[in-house]
């Protein structure tokens, strides 16, 4: 299957891993609430799903997703009204996530040059990932890749200009599950395998056209994740995906 893309506006980019949950340790579940691997998923949207998640329209679509043809939504609230102040609730068809609560990472000692650092860094990252998704906001994400990791970045900036633009993220958060221990041949570059858990994301923009993403193939949403430390604190340089 060829890697996910995803289409905003008139161009169509590559969608890679966008978001995150928490890398609770080795072995253990990532999960949170809040740009990148691929994602080796059909697009498509359902006429039921599109009835309780999503604007009105169906965007049918296969490897590469196409905006529906009759735009009919505007961003509104979530769940039709707006939220109480400290009320979370997630995205829907009728506007994007209100009052996301900011995740309390990274965790201290994150910086130390060991597994440990490492792990809370990933954690960080992919926390900070999801509240990115919800609210358009990556900038504390970026704090935890490395300049270079320039398909994450744009990966930022596309859904950062479909939030300026008026539109929204409906799902598309991301839990992952630590596959093994991190590992190193030089002591320097570590690499370090997880399972991606995830099941449906919708790009909705302004004018109310969107597209669909579900995952019906989960056999293929393992990733190898590329890590070194600069000196000062670990930086996430990249992924792969690769066999189970």
């Amino acid at each position: 299957m060829e890697p996910r893309t995803f289409l905003y506006r008139t161009q169509i980019h590559r969608r890679t891993l966008l978001g995150s949950g928490a890398l609770a340790g080795i072995g253990a579940l990532l999960a949170a609430c809040g740009a990148q691997a691929n994602h080796e998923a059909s697009a498509s949207s359902t006429t039921a799903d599109a009835a309780s998640a999503a604007p009105s329209e169906t965007a049918a679509a296969s490897e590469s997703p196409s905006a529906s043809a009759t735009p009919s939504t505007v961003r509104g609230y979530s769940g039709g009204s707006k939220a109480p102040d400290g009320e979370y609730r997630p995205a829907d068809g009728k506007g994007p996530a209100q009052n996301v609560p900011k995740p309390n990472a990274p965790e201290e000692g994150y910086r130390e040059k060991s597994l440990e650092g490492m792990r809370k860094t990933f954690d960080a990252w992919v926390q900070w990932g999801n509240y990115g998704t919800q609210t358009g906001d990556y900038s504390m994400a970026r704090k935890f890749i490395s300049p270079n990791f320039k398909r994450e970045l744009e990966e930022y900036e596309d859904a950062e200009k479909l939030y300026q633009n008026g539109g929204w993220i409906i799902g598309g958060i991301d839990h992952f599950l630590a596959d093994g221990n991190p590992w190193s041949e030089d002591g320097e570059t570590y690499f370090w395998k997880a399972y991606r858990e995830w099941d449906r994301e919708i790009f909705v923009e302004s004018d109310g056209s969107w597209v669909s993403w579900t995952n019906d193939d989960k056999t293929d949403d393992t990733f190898k994740f590329e890590l070194k430390h600069d000196g000062q604190k670990w930086e996430i340089m990249g992924y792969e995906s690769v066999d189970k």
